[in-house]
């Protein structure tokens, strides 16, 4: 019984350790991907690596073989081709390209399997779902130490990520962010696109077991697109893009344990709670820009209303214009804002009310002569 418990418990770190190591490489490139608007293509990338799969099988007659991997990964190189010699033809455009090529893409490879692999473990709902908490029965010798295969695999695909990223830091921030003058200083963007994008593949292709094809995009966009929310600095926005990524995994790790759930599938869930979070609560977030519209509609309201006080306190027709019961004919205003804002107004001391109209106090009257200026008037 200690035994199994310990076997548990050991194999639940093991699962807990390629979720992160996966989500980790995934999100690294996955600010670069982010950032030149590559999203649609990572997830054409991540569904037809399939048919690479299905293919190199059928020429080498092993699912086990190393030659699979770079078989999906250079049909990922064939995807990216693909769409990008049809977008070029300024017939189809680029979106367009990628919904005409990865479906069929994909559609064939799901039909091959089907047809021509029902008794290869070449799964369907595996494929496209993944089983992280599986990944611990595949395991290999590592110095020694059993370790999943997939926690091998992942950790040095996220290595050569952070060295190509290290590496190629200036040229990768110069192309992402001003295309135009990296051609005219000499700096080839179709070797680094074609680079990044063979390391998209090549991270999708060894995700593929743990996280599944579609879910597999969750780690490559999610996080990156959470920290492009919060930073536009480009060594910031990586750092919080992994920083997500742990937090996703972790919390994906512990609800999927709890109630039980694809442990992946939840991970992917969890990241887009975490993105809608971001979304609406960052300084820059949906409801902080509503609650910054409704304060400076609010302060504008007030503006406006101590304004008009200003221009028509010293006229002749002032009981007309500022009386309490006619001003809101003036200003076109509902009673109930008129209220509003004039008790907002008398309690910030810059209005208060004299025989039945309302005019400006000593406080109000500079803050009137500011705003004449502020507005040019």
């Amino acid at each position: 019984m200690i035994d199994f418990l310990r076997y548990s418990l050991m194999s639940n770190y093991e699962t807990l350790l390629v979720l992160l190591v996966t989500a980790i490489a995934c999100s690294i490139i996955g600010v670069f991907l982010v950032l030149r608007s590559l999203s649609m293509l990572a997830d054409a990338i991540s569904h037809s690596i399939l048919l690479g799969i299905v293919l190199a099988y059928f020429i080498v007659k092993d699912i086990t073989s190393v030659y699979l991997v770079f078989g999906a990964a250079l049909f990922g190189i064939v995807t990216v081709f693909s769409i990008e010699s049809l977008s070029k033809t300024k017939l189809v455009k680029n979106d367009d390209a990628v919904g005409i090529i990865f479906p069929m893409f994909f559609a064939l490879a799901v039909i091959l399997i089907t047809k021509y692999a029902r008794n290869v473990h070449l799964d369907v709902d595996v494929v496209l779902m993944g089983e992280v908490i599986m990944a611990p029965l595949n395991t290999m010798n590592f110095f020694g130490f059993e370790i999943p295969k997939s926690l091998f695999q992942m950790s040095v695909m996220g290595l050569i990520n952070l060295a190509f990223i290290i590496i190629f830091f200036k040229e990768l921030k110069l192309t992402t962010f001003d295309g135009e003058f990296a051609k005219i200083a000499g700096f080839s963007d179709l070797i680094l696109f074609y680079s990044l994008m063979t390391l998209t593949s090549f991270t999708t292709v060894v995700a593929f077991e743990a996280v599944g094809a579609i879910l597999v995009i969750s780690f490559l966009i999610t996080p990156a697109a959470s920290a492009y929310l919060i930073s536009k600095n480009l060594k910031t926005m990586i750092i919080i893009s992994v920083l997500y990524s742990i937090i996703n995994s972790v919390l994906g790790f512990v609800f999927a344990m709890y109630y039980n759930l694809s442990m992946s599938g939840m991970t992917a869930t969890i990241a887009g709670i975490t993105f809608l979070l971001t979304f609406l609560f960052n300084r820059n977030g949906l409801l902080m820009k509503i609650f910054t519209q409704k304060r400076k509609h609010k302060e504008f309201k007030k503006d406006t209303f101590l304004m008009h006080v200003g221009n028509h306190e010293l006229e002749t027709n002032s009981k007309e214009e500022l009386g309490l019961s006619t001003i809101d004919q003036h200003l076109s205003w509902k009673k109930e804002e008129i209220e509003k804002y004039s008790q907002i107004l008398i309690s910030e001391k810059k209005i208060r009310i004299e025989d039945g109209i309302y005019k400006l106090t000593e406080k109000g009257r500079i803050l009137y002569i500011s705003l004449l200026k502020d507005y040019g008037l």
